[in-house]
């Protein structure tokens, strides 16, 4: 039996001169004709009698040119194999097999085997650190994401108890499914971790939703690896220095018409150009020299004199800063009078106004030893009427730096004002787009009726809606205390430490052991231990406040 005639389709006739394609037509192919899969697929004694010539250049616009008349040519243009059916409208071929041009579209593929669906989606928490990732982990757990932990430096774990450089091992106690980790000793490189990370979302069939930071330092690097695994949901990229570099996140703010401290960039590395910056500047003592990528008051001082200053900018510039990395200059600021306040933020498309003011926390800290130091932090109402100008400052400041998904967190300064009973003029010290320290979110989520910060910043920076509650208002008070040693040396024994004894104590942390150094506390990594405090009545926190502060001795050699 005779099959039906085969037609030359465009594929083929690619590949013929076209003078080839002007020959007079040929009887059909007998039935004992075949198709062999050894030839060329063209065979001019197989052209129907009755198929007319084909333009190449009215037929395939995209193959037009001399260059394709010439079969050595066209051979050396990327060709697509296929099966299915032909990708041509009219004519094809009885076969399955076809060999495209490929620029071609072959409008119905045959598919080898069914692509395996996404199987888990996942998110990256990077430089996560305990107890805040094991909040993270249960809200990544609970909406069936596949957490992914990322350290960026393996150099301090182990230290502070574990807990703010915890090991692997310990992530994946707390129910990590994975930890990434740089080799020992070996910086981070984002462009590295985002290669491997889009290799195991390949080989692991994962789908990465998206990258959420767990402290200061990976601020920036959240960002950075999530838009080079492909995420559109994060912060804005143009910014990412701002986010964290405090000489670039005041300028961020000021242009955005928001007051900052006046401030310089000191660069030498003797301290010669202080006297210059407070001269330009129009300040007097005292002011603040701190480093610019600092974190935990780590490297901020207070200097009252020239000579605090020199010796201060001194010790920052061309130093190895709290993250890590080289510092090339240090920063010389105002002085700000008034009070400290940290306004803690979430931002997401799908709250109200975009960036949205959650807690607020006044610092209470005493200026010792060339530093301000803290001795407790207390939660405030966001809702309170007193506290209006900070709200408003503070959602101000994270759009100014390109908060857009995820938690932020803004420590202003702002002054007392007793005829209308506010706080006012506030300015900012700095912003990070990252959880507040301190478990201050931890407490949050204890003291406001229907707020789960934790599962908000996995959603926000997933792109899920986020859910809010429909008011901020703490029914409980919450209280950070710092427990400080007022001696330096090795430390011998302590007397005071179980603080489980005051009535309202929620959790501790003790950061010193004994047999280590011990010194007086002047940033938050040097106090002895941290207590936080939860209850119904305020003035009994505050008292066991003063008690864990008091009650607390330490012997040194």
């Amino acid at each position: 039996m005779n099959g039906p005639p085969r037609n030359r389709h465009i594929a083929e006739t690619v590949l013929v001169p076209q003078s080839a394609m002007d020959v007079p037509p040929l009887s059909p192919r007998s039935s004992g004709d075949s198709v062999s899969t050894d030839e060329p697929s063209l065979d001019l004694t197989s052209v129907s009698a009755d198929e007319p010539s084909v333009d190449l250049t009215a037929a395939h616009e995209a193959l037009i040119g001399d260059g394709f008349r010439n079969p050595a040519n066209v051979i050396k243009q990327p060709t697509l194999a296929t099966l299915g059916e032909t990708p041509f409208d009219s004519g094809g071929d009885d076969i399955e097999h076809h060999r495209v041009i490929a620029t071609e579209i072959v409008k119905d593929p045959f598919q080898f085997d069914s692509p395996e669906p996404v199987l888990q989606n996942a998110i990256v928490l990077l430089d996560p650190k305990i107890p805040d990732c094991n909040h993270l982990v249960k809200s990544g757990l609970k909406r069936g994401l596949m957490v992914v932990g990322v350290v960026r430096s393996n150099l301090n774990q182990g230290t502070a108890g574990g807990a703010l450089y915890p090991t692997a091992e310990a992530l994946l106690e707390v129910g990590m499914h994975q930890v990434y980790e740089p080799p020992v000793g070996a910086k981070f490189d984002v462009v590295e971790c985002a290669a491997n990370l889009k290799t195991i979302e390949s080989q692991q069939n994962l789908r990465f939703l998206g990258v959420v930071p767990c402290r200061e330092a990976a601020v920036d690097f959240s960002d950075i690896l999530g838009a080079l695994l492909g995420l559109t949901v994060v912060n804005d990229l143009g910014l990412a220095s701002a986010r964290r570099d405090k000489g670039l996140m005041k300028v961020a703010v000021a242009n955005a018409g928001l007051r900052v401290a006046r401030y310089a960039r000191l660069t030498a590395g003797n301290g010669k150009d202080v006297a210059q910056a407070v001269e330009e500047l129009e300040l007097d003592y005292p002011v603040v020299v701190k480093t610019p990528r600092g974190m935990s008051t780590m490297d901020v001082f207070i200097c009252d004199n020239e000579e605090d200053a020199v010796q201060a900018s001194s010790k920052i510039v061309r130093s190895i800063g709290p993250d890590g990395r080289k510092t090339q200059y240090a920063l010389l600021e105002e002085f700000i009078g008034g009070e400290e306040f940290a306004v803690n933020l979430i931002a997401s498309p799908t709250t109200p106004r975009g960036v949205q003011v959650t807690d607020i926390w006044m610092y209470h800290k005493i200026q010792t030893d060339g530093a301000m130091v803290n001795t407790y932090q207390e939660m405030l109402d966001p809702h309170d009427r007193a506290y209006a100008s900070l709200v408003r400052y503070a959602e101000g400041v994270a759009r100014a730096v390109g908060v857009k998904y995820g938690v932020a967190h803004c420590e202003v300064k702002a002054k007392y004002d007793s005829k209308s009973g506010r706080w006012v003029d506030p300015v900012m010290i700095e912003i990070a787009g990252r959880l507040p320290g301190g478990r201050k979110s931890i407490l949050a989520e204890h003291c406001v009726p229907g707020w789960h910060p934790f599962e908000a910043m996995v959603d926000a920076h997933c792109g899920f809606p986020v859910r809010v509650p429909p008011s901020f208002s703490p029914t409980k008070k919450a209280v950070q205390c710092y427990v400080p040693s007022d001696r330096s040396g090795v430390l011998k024994s302590m007397r005071g430490e179980d603080f489980d004894r005051l009535g309202t104590h929620h959790a501790h942390l003790l950061l010193q052991k004994v047999g280590e150094p011990i010194t007086r506390a002047t940033d938050l990594n040097s106090f002895a231990a941290h207590v936080w405090l939860v209850g119904e009545d305020a003035e009994e926190v505050r008292r066991d406040v003063m008690r864990a502060r008091d009650e607390f001795r330490v012997e040194v050699e």
